[in-house]
């Protein structure tokens, strides 16, 4: 599906933009999040595409890349608890190993994410992902003029 497909433009894609605006994208099959952290954190990432743009594949690493952000921050806890510099069985300080565990993660989430293209910016024109800004722009529309309660959706 192309950006210029009536999908994403003209009547259709305006009905597509207010149908999906404010809805969650769900999970694949097969694929469960382990706490209500993790899917905040789904929620943030699978933004950054329209929700009908999103192909299970993509929906199978987005999760993995969910997953290692809530290890990430949770690791950062633990980080800024203990401090950067800890002491090893010697006595002697040494830099906290977590920031070691933390570099792994980082390195392998932004490897997903590069591979997945979520990396676009709103600046930069062609990589763009119009559609799911312009979901945005539609929730935040509903959500100012409060007229979002006033929709009709389906009942599932």
């Amino acid at each position: 599906m192309t950006a210029t497909s009536p999908k994403f433009n003209g009547v259709t894609g305006s009905i597509n933009k207010f149908k999906n605006a404010g809805k969650s994208v769900p999970l694949p099959d097969g694929i469960e999040l382990r706490n209500d952290e993790e899917r905040v954190i789904w929620d943030q990432f699978s933004r950054a595409r329209a929700k009908d743009s999103w192909r299970d594949f993509d929906l199978v690493l987005l999760a993995k890349i969910v997953k290692i952000e809530y290890d990430i921050r949770q690791f950062q806890k633990r980080l800024e608890d203990e401090g950067p510099i800890v002491e090893n069985k010697r006595g002697t300080p040494i830099e906290n190993p977590i920031f070691r565990i933390i570099d792994a993660l980082l390195r392998q989430q932004l490897a997903v994410i590069r591979s997945m293209s979520l990396n676009q910016t709103f600046k930069d024109p062609r990589t763009l992902n119009r559609q799911a800004k312009s979901e945005e722009d539609t929730t935040k529309l509903l959500q100012e003029s409060g007229v979002e309660s006033l929709l009709a959706t389906p009942i599932h």
